[in-house]
């Protein structure tokens, strides 16, 4: 079968691997569509030595084409869309609510990765992340059951409640997940972001407040937008010292950051901790999703209370996965869903 291996730091190859075979309590998977997600383009060009085999992809759809012994959930020809990692739910971690941070968690994934024509789907997966599609959703929304999945914790953890507003910073496509599941909570989101292609896009999802803070001062410029005494929260799915020092500027008391994506250079900014004292402020963060939240996030993406088609701004096989993560990479795509050979979707 056909699959994607990371061979170095920003090298990926299409390249011919033996089909998995599946144990007990296993499910094999043919690929349908795949999403490319900004952690894949972490791995590849992060620079920083991962152990080989690096499984890449991970926002899967696929139809069943074996099952293992005692299978029982699903059937040969069921549609399912599958989440990575799986936490055990027992252990301190999973217990003070931190999932993400689960040694099982971390230490479980799909085979060989959802770029590849066929995968293995582990017996802990089929229990617990594995999810059948409506006949009615699409392959390339059924996708996005992961990343949606993500953007629910991350306003959940946020603590957003109805008739807040909450900035969004970065309105690339998992931004604007989260923007849209802040309106799903019954909040006010306002998109931030420097492109204005993409805040067009988020006028077009129905969000009503933008932000263009290209070339402005980010703090004045979020003054300009929010109420009077700030806003309630902010939710970084791009991370500055300038965009954190404004939300800090605007955030009411009380008032939460939620860091959703790297720091980076920001990770050693300069803050003054007294205003968290003072204010009652509180920083916290989101690495990914638990079970829970991916079957919300089927039911939502089922009932179209989130849009997901605008986001998709390139759809490709598997022999152009190069080109496309050099695409998102660059800025120059939203998100890229890739599919088997012969199979891209119209």
């Amino acid at each position: 079968m056909k699959a994607i291996r990371l061979l170095e730091t920003g090298v990926v190859e299409l390249t011919e691997l033996p089909v998995p075979s599946v144990g007990p309590g296993e499910l094999l998977l043919e690929m349908r569509a795949c999403g490319l997600c900004g952690s894949d383009l972490g791995k590849i060009f992060g620079g920083t030595p991962l152990k080989p085999p690096v499984p890449l992809g991970h926002e899967l759809v696929g139809v069943v084409k074996a099952v293992g012994e005692g299978m029982q959930r699903f059937a040969l020809g069921d549609r399912l869309a599958i989440a990575h990692h799986v936490p055990c739910g027992r252990c301190r971690y999973c217990r003070h609510g931190n999932d993400s941070m689960c040694p099982q968690f971390k230490a479980t994934n799909i085979d060989p990765g959802g770029f590849a024509e066929y995968v293995r789907i582990p017996a802990l997966h089929v229990a617990q992340t594995a999810f059948a599609l409506p006949e009615r959703l699409p392959d390339d929304v059924g996708i996005f059951m992961e990343p949606l999945a993500c953007a629910l914790r991350a306003v959940k953890r946020s603590d957003v409640q109805a008739g807040d507003q909450i900035v969004v910073v970065g309105a690339g496509g998992m931004g604007l997940l989260v923007a849209q599941a802040v309106v799903v909570f019954g909040a006010r989101p306002i998109c931030v972001d420097i492109r204005e292609e993409r805040l067009e896009l988020a006028r077009t999802l129905g969000i009503e407040t933008t932000l263009n803070v290209a070339g402005a001062d980010p703090r004045r410029a979020l003054r300009s937008v929010t109420e009077e005494d700030g806003i309630d929260g902010a939710i970084l799915t791009a991370v500055s010292a300038s965009m954190v020092e404004a939300a800090l500027g605007a955030l009411r008391a009380g008032g939460k950051i939620n860091l959703f994506a790297d720091a980076g250079e920001a990770g050693r900014m300069t803050i003054d901790l007294g205003i968290f004292y003072r204010q009652e402020l509180s920083l916290t963060a989101t690495y990914s999703s638990t079970p829970v939240e991916l079957k919300e996030a089927i039911r939502l993406l089922a009932s179209g209370q989130i849009r997901t088609a605008p986001l998709i701004s390139h759809r490709f096989d598997l022999s152009r996965f190069a080109e496309g993560a050099r695409l998102q990479r660059e800025g120059q795509a939203t998100k890229i869903v890739f599919y088997t050979n012969g199979t891209v979707a119209a």
